[in-house]
């Protein structure tokens, strides 16, 4: 390859680095060793040679004690001639040269741009007896392992984004990134239109403390500091007035010059074995081949710096930094624009634990990512099910490498959830602005649905569709599936830009698995330890009582909670505990569903007895509270969003008391929202519904079902006395009943498929009544009033008010019957413990109350409630009780204030013949 005929030609390679140090090695010897070829390499100061030796150094050694060495026990001969012929080199040095031929002959195209590599590879490998001997201070075969990665590395990443033209930021590290983007200021500032190497390197120069200020330091006079320098070389290059405007770093901004200097920073990074470009590997690209203009003001007065000892120090520093990590810098917002985490860097600092449970979603998302256009995502869900540990999970697995082609990418996570509606507009267009062009960051925003609305029903949908168009940003956003709906389903165009990743609620056993997850989480974080079967229950109970919020983000509230409450008895109150248990978890789910501690003590461990828990809330109304107890059982089971129930029954039968009980462990507020339908009794009232028309007052503030369903997607609506409503009120809920959403006059749209609606109606009380009084079924009473709902006219219009369509969109008419005795008894004890709590916590004293009393209130008020026509329900036992029991208590208190102020317990007897209460005031001890 090297020799015609006998003559020495390394012209025929083609590649000017190797051809100059071949022909250096044959100057001034009689006979070329591998050690000449050597020494030429190291004297021509080729950075990517420099740095593989160095590999190969002992501690302490340079490579130009290398150099040193060779001159020592290899003098150059000033008087020899070199002619070419074979003879000329030693037999180690032919075998290196033959061996080298051969393999870059194989394969010309690929080893062309590490021609010189793959020599230096023979060179050392052939090294003669006299070379091993002295060069001692050198590893052969360490420097050849770093010389091969060089030649077996695949061809640096592209520089540009092939879809946008931008710079790829994901090559560069944030130090080095800064310097290009100082660049950009630098070539404006002095007239450019382009962005060439000497703005790089003023750009280096401006880096405080960096390291090309400290190497020129070794240099500059005391005349010439760094500052001085760089006025020189901006005053060498300056065209004329700043130029309007702002270069970017872009393929039509950036000079073929700093192109080329930037793939030679590439090669350089892999030469050192960098992942991304660093600083000293820009400075190194611009010494390697600086214009003749910049080379001539650095080596003239002021400056007077040799590019030579640049080189030397540079790589001495790059050798003392070698295999050092680089410092890993968090990705940061402006202050004031957005909440913001660097997931990557949290990734690679602090540590990210495994989501294993999420596998099944990585393969979409990897697949969107990868995309040359359109690579954007939006992840959805409902609140809780671990759409932001997605996320999370995500930087994860790019940082460790697992997903290769994003292992450069950087994942920052964004919190726009509190943003409010006339704020969202300027933080959009901010948060795009400044990540304009960086192709390393993937912006995460949690809570897109918030960033997008605007205020009276406005939206910056078309900001966002340009920038993902434009590729100015790559975006994975996270919306509630309820926002999805609302903001983006029917936009086609966004659509076409993103790939829809739906995050879906985990089973039990792939909950439970994320909750002890968590739990070990949280005992390192407050010091306890957890109980696997506390976490269990945690998973179990929350899935069956906490209807209103998902998994896992439920269990793991709970656990949480609990921990919290363990640590505040540890620290406030002197606990000793130190283990979270099962009954502090069912304590907390006690306290956030509202049921009581003895119903949750036996369950979690099997199916869910709804009606249980209900009964102890509505007396005497079993087909009632199993009907609504089914319902509620297909509900958590998925097989129905929400429901559409009907009550209908006498008054005071406890059609409220079940909806309020229903609402307690449902809905997140807990409370049950009323809409009182006798309010709207003429059609033009629906605007207290969907609210009112554009032009009017109150217009803004929207319609309260719309509002009301937003702010609490679980919520539990009570639409009482619904036989008294305008038809016309009924037809948004038409809509709602069926298609699961509703929108007011502002065109602001709100679903209701989670919802659970009550509607309680007194339109069959006459039919209840007339039937029960006849002894008919509870079947046939059912029947009867099934059949005259749809019969039921509006007081005023005379039209139907539940027309057949209607009634066809409720799931069930429950219809409760009229109350027995023993439903006034079971009332009766409900209210009275009542007056006992209220008696022990307000005023410490203890109310009994004797079995005989309770039973003669519940004969008086079944009696009354008869004689009316079931018209007084169980608020008549209420009126019995403060008649015989308060009112006693209250004359007794008048007679005896002393007795009744020291005593501890106040017991009520009851006479039956003729019936008569009295009350004793007693210590707490009985006696009087």
């Amino acid at each position: 390859m090297l020799f015609d005929t006998g003559i020495f030609r390394p012209d025929v390679l083609n590649d000017e680095r190797t051809a100059n140090i071949l022909l250096a090695a044959t100057d001034s010897a009689s006979l070329i060793r591998p050690g000449d070829i050597l020494r030429a390499a190291i004297t021509a100061s080729d950075a990517k040679i420099l740095a593989a030796l160095s590999a190969g150094l002992a501690e302490g050694a340079q490579v130009s004690h290398v150099r040193e060495i060779i001159d020592v026990y290899r003098p150059r001969d000033a008087s020899s001639t070199f002619t070419g012929d074979r003879t000329l080199f030693s037999a180690e040095s032919l075998a290196a040269l033959d061996e080298f031929g051969r393999a870059f002959a194989a394969d010309q195209v690929r080893l062309g741009p590490v021609c010189l590599e793959l020599l230096m590879v023979s060179v050392l490998r052939h090294l003669d007896e006299e070379d091993r001997t002295y060069l001692t201070v050198l590893d052969p075969d360490a420097a050849i392992t770093a010389l091969r990665a060089a030649l077996d590395a695949d061809p640096p990443a592209p520089l540009f984004d092939t879809a946008s033209g931008r710079l790829r930021s994901e090559e560069f590290t944030e130090y080095s990134w800064a310097v290009l983007e100082r660049s950009a200021v630098q070539a404006a500032e002095l007239g450019y239109d382009r962005i060439l190497v000497p703005h790089c390197l003023l750009a280096l120069l401006g880096e405080t403390e960096g390291l090309a200020e400290r190497l020129v330091r070794l240099q500059a006079k005391a005349t010439s500091n760094p500052a001085k320098i760089t006025a020189a070389i901006a005053d060498g290059f300056r065209l004329g007035g700043r130029r309007p405007g702002t270069l970017k770093l872009h393929r039509g901004d950036i000079g073929e010059g700093l192109v080329g200097m930037l793939r030679t920073a590439q090669r350089s990074a892999r030469t050192w074995g960098a992942q991304r470009v660093d600083t000293p590997h820009l400075l190194a690209a611009v010494l390697e081949d600086p214009p003749g203009r910049l080379v001539s003001i650095l080596q003239s007065d002021p400056v007077n710096l040799s590019l030579a000892k640049l080189r030397e120090h540079l790589h001495n520093a790059m050798r003392d930094q070698r295999g050092s990590s680089p410092h890993e810098v968090a990705f940061r917002l402006p202050a004031g624009l957005l909440p913001a985490e660097d997931l990557t860097w949290l990734a690679r600092t602090e540590g990210i634990p495994p989501a294993p449970h999420l596998d099944g979603y990585f393969d979409a998302l990897s697949r969107a990512l990868h995309r040359r256009t359109n690579n954007h995502v939006l992840i959805t869900g409902q609140r809780g099910v671990g759409t932001t540990t997605l996320i999370t999970e995500l930087a994860r697995r790019a940082a460790d490498g697992e997903i290769p082609f994003l292992a450069r990418k950087r994942f920052v996570r964004v919190d726009c959830r509190a943003v409010a509606p006339e704020e969202s507009g300027a933080k959009l267009a901010s948060l795009i602005g400044h990540l304009d062009g960086r192709t390393d960051v993937v912006i995460c925003v949690d809570g897109l649905g918030a960033l997008l609305r605007g205020p009276s029903d406005t939206n910056h949908k078309l900001v966002l569709l340009g920038a993902l168009r434009e590729a100015r940003i790559q975006l994975v956003g996270v919306l509630e599936t309820g926002d999805y709906e609302d903001l983006l389903s029917g936009d086609h165009a966004l659509l076409e830009c993103v790939t829809r990743v739906e995050v879906i609620e985990p089973s039990r056993e792939a909950a439970l698995d994320m909750a002890t997850r968590i739990a070990g989480r949280l005992s390192g974080e407050f010091g306890v330890a957890i109980e696997d079967r506390a976490v269990e229950r945690a998973v179990l109970l929350s899935s069956d009582y906490i209807m209103y919020e998902r998994l896992p983000a439920k269990a793991a509230k709970i656990l949480q909670l609990a921990c919290e409450d363990l640590d505040y008895e540890r620290s406030q109150q002197g606990s000793e505990r130190g283990t979270v248990g099962v009954d502090d978890v069912i304590a907390v789910v006690s306290r956030l569903s509202g049921l009581p501690v003895r119903q949750l003590s036996g369950v979690g461990t099997g199916a869910i007895d709804y009606q249980e828990a209900l009964a102890d809330e509505v007396v005497g109304q079993e087909a009632a509270v199993a009907a609504v107890a089914s319902e509620l059982r297909l509900i958590k089971a998925g097989l129905r969003p929400g429901s559409v129930l009907f009550f209908a029954g006498l008054t005071g039968v406890g059609k409220t008391e079940l909806a309020k009980a229903i609402a307690r462990f449902y809905s997140a507020s807990k409370r049950l929202q009323t809409y009182t339908m006798g309010n709207f009794t003429e059609g033009h009232t629906v605007s207290g519904i969907t609210g009112v028309a554009p032009g009017y007052r109150g217009y803004e503030r929207g319609g309260r079902l719309i509002n009301d369903l937003n702010s609490d997607p679980y919520c539990v609506f009570l639409l009482d006395e619904a036989e008294k409503a305008h038809p016309d009120i009924w037809k948004p809920f038409l809509t709602l009943f069926d298609e699961g959403w509703v929108e007011d006059q502002r065109g602001v749209r709100a679903f209701g498929d989670r919802a659970i609606f009550i509607l309680t109606s007194n339109a069959g009380a006459e039919v209840i009544a007339r039937t029960a009084t006849a002894g008919a079924s509870m079947d046939s009473i059912v029947r009867a009033v099934r059949e005259h709902l749809p019969t039921v006219a509006h007081q005023k219009t005379g039209e139907r008010v539940f027309p057949p369509e209607f009634l066809a969109r409720i799931r069930k008419i429950i219809v409760f019957k009229p109350l027995d005795q023993a439903a006034m008894v079971g009332i009766c004890r409900k209210m009275l413990g009542r007056r006992e709590r209220f008696w022990a916590e307000k005023r410490e004293k203890q109310l009994v109350v004797p079995d005989a009393l309770v039973a003669h209130i519940a004969r008086l008020s079944h009696q009354e409630n008869m004689a009316s026509g079931g018209k007084e329900g169980g608020r008549i036992v209420d009126k019995k009780i403060a008649e015989l029991v308060e009112e006693t208590i209250a004359r007794e208190v008048e007679r005896q204030p002393d007795a009744y102020s020291t005593c501890r317990r106040i017991e009520l007897s009851f006479d039956p013949v003729p019936p008569a209460v009295t009350v004793a005031f007693l210590g707490g001890d009985g006696a009087t």
